[in-house]
């Protein structure tokens, strides 16, 4: 979340674009990001060559982009591979080109550290080059604008190793709520990963990735979790190649979630920029999958005719926080489990496609839960700071399991009422957040069995569920306890006024002989 003097520094970057009459968003975000990333990539080498020094030893090659003696980059010309330009990693770093003059900074970065970046024989940044084809170096004629955005990038504060601050940027400088798109907070995340518990080799999916948070939170997740089994060379590769999926049909986004992933040591992430919703795109993706974690377009719509006839089998509907739903289901394996937030209209909307949905969920799968969030919960800021439209929205994850038969029993309900930041725009950081709780009592359905509806968290019989139309709102179940409240005789109230009036009538009559 950006804020303070961070949020300060970004709006310098921004008014800098403005001032050299780049005022159009998506060029700024194409370029800023692109320079972002040239830096992450430096970041992260420092950090790794700071671990191995402490050590003693020397970092591993496999690890580094930078790597020593000299870069060749080479292209196919007249039919014959040529070497096109040499020169030494370290003059591609950033720390040592970002205080070159404004015509050597440009000259750098435009002709030799793009076409690194881009280079599709480059291992280190992987298939970058594939999600940066319709990218082209923006800042001709104004190397002045560069130096300023370089200088400003390089300040410590914007380090950017082991975070995802990028992501960050991005949401602070595009706002959120275009077209119903959120960008799900990172300890909202967090906490949907911890309840998934991913292990190596279970291939995981977010089909509406954006900056890829739930993809690499999940990688994280697994490299502090099963470190020691890491070590080993195929589990490596597993995890490396094999595990991580993603897909967001906006190039910009499929380019920022794939630097992030490459970025958090996720060398090979599968990311696709087609949508699954569409046609048979998902073809190769049908019931791969063990985990799915996704925050969709809430207010999106697909005509009939491009929605996968698949998903329409499932819920015959426009609407994308359905379909993509559906998509979930069609995407794991039997046994697989997934985490979608939905807008509350998923749980209680009357007509067909969303009554189908849920009694897909209910009837043919395993609904395990449902995580009620509170009002403000994706308040987001636009660029300039403010509540932009589309905030509130109410939204809850459902967390189920495909099974292909009825498996649903009971189902848990949870009353999540402080996400551990103030409701407003600010999200202020504040104490006594749930989602700890949320964890543990997940961890431990059978407990959840002995608690009473008039507690945050509770079960309820599937059979009740039908009986409530497939309801799914948490507020249908819940019971309030009313307390008995003992209040004052009426003769007693009465009399008090009385003494007031008295008293009133008293001073009154003493400022009349005062005048």
């Amino acid at each position: 979340m950006i804020t303070g003097s961070l949020k300060n520094k970004i709006n310098s970057i921004w008014q800098d674009f403005y001032n050299e009459n780049m005022a159009q968003t998506a060029e700024i975000v194409n370029q800023l990001t692109t320079l972002m990333f040239i830096k992450m990539l430096d970041d992260k080498q420092n950090a790794i060559e700071a671990q191995a020094a402490v050590l003693g030893i020397e970092p591993q090659e496999s690890e580094l982009t930078f790597l020593k003696g000299d870069y060749k980059y080479k292209e196919f010309i007249n039919g014959k591979e040529q070497i096109v330009f040499t020169i030494p990693y370290k003059e591609l770093r950033w720390k040592n080109f970002k205080n070159l003059n404004g015509m050597d900074l440009a000259d750098r970065i435009k002709n030799y550290v793009i076409p690194f970046i881009k280079d599709p024989n480059n291992k280190s940044v992987g298939k970058f080059g594939e999600y940066a084809k319709k990218y082209t170096f923006g800042f001709d004629d104004k190397e002045r604008l560069l130096t300023s955005v370089v200088d400003k990038l390089s300040d410590e504060e914007l380090n950017f190793t082991n975070t995802d601050l990028m992501g960050d940027v991005y949401e602070y400088m595009c706002g959120s709520g275009v077209s119903g798109q959120f960008r799900t907070p990172r300890h909202i995340i967090d906490m949907a990963v911890e309840m998934m518990k991913p292990r190596i080799g279970e291939k995981i999916i977010d089909p509406a990735m954006g900056t890829a948070g739930f993809i690499v939170e999940a990688a994280k997740y697994i490299q502090v979790h099963q470190q020691d089994e890491l070590m080993n060379v195929e589990n490596k590769k597993i995890f490396n190649d094999e595990m991580f999926y993603g897909c967001d049909n906006d190039t910009n986004m499929s380019r920022i979630g794939y630097m992030n992933c490459i970025l958090h040591n996720i060398k090979n992430p599968q990311i696709t920029m087609d949508s699954l919703l569409e046609h048979e795109n998902a073809k190769e993706y049908m019931e791969k999958f063990d985990i799915v974690l996704q925050n969709p377009p809430f207010s999106g719509s697909l005509v009939e005719e491009a929605t996968n006839a698949k998903l329409l089998a499932i819920t015959k509907t426009k609407k994308t926080e359905l379909l993509f739903v559906a998509l979930m289901l069609s995407l794991m394996k039997v046994g697989g489990r997934g985490m979608s937030i939905v807008p509350d209209g998923v749980l209680f909307g009357g007509d067909k496609a969303h009554m189908s949905l849920r009694k897909e969920l209910i009837d043919n799968q395993k609904l395990i839960g449902v995580v009620s969030m509170p009002d403000g919960l994706f308040s987001a800021p636009t660029k300039k700071g403010s509540a932009s439209k589309g905030a509130n929205v109410k939204t809850s994850f459902l967390i189920f399991e495909k099974t292909n038969k009825c498996r649903t029993d009971y189902v848990w309900f949870y009353d999540m009422k402080n996400d551990g930041y103030t409701l407003d725009a600010k999200r202020t950081p504040v104490a006594g957040s749930d989602i700890p709780d949320i964890i543990d009592r997940y961890n431990d359905l059978e407990k959840e069995m002995t608690r009473k509806r008039t507690e945050q968290s509770f079960m309820i019989p599937v059979e009740e569920i039908r009986k409530n139309g497939y309801d799914l709102t948490i507020k249908r179940y819940q019971k309030y306890e009313r307390i008995k409240m003992k209040y004052r005789e009426t003769k007693d109230i009465m009399a008090e006024i009385k003494v007031s009036v008295d008293l009133s009538k008293c001073l009154m009559e003493k400022i009349k002989e005062c005048l």
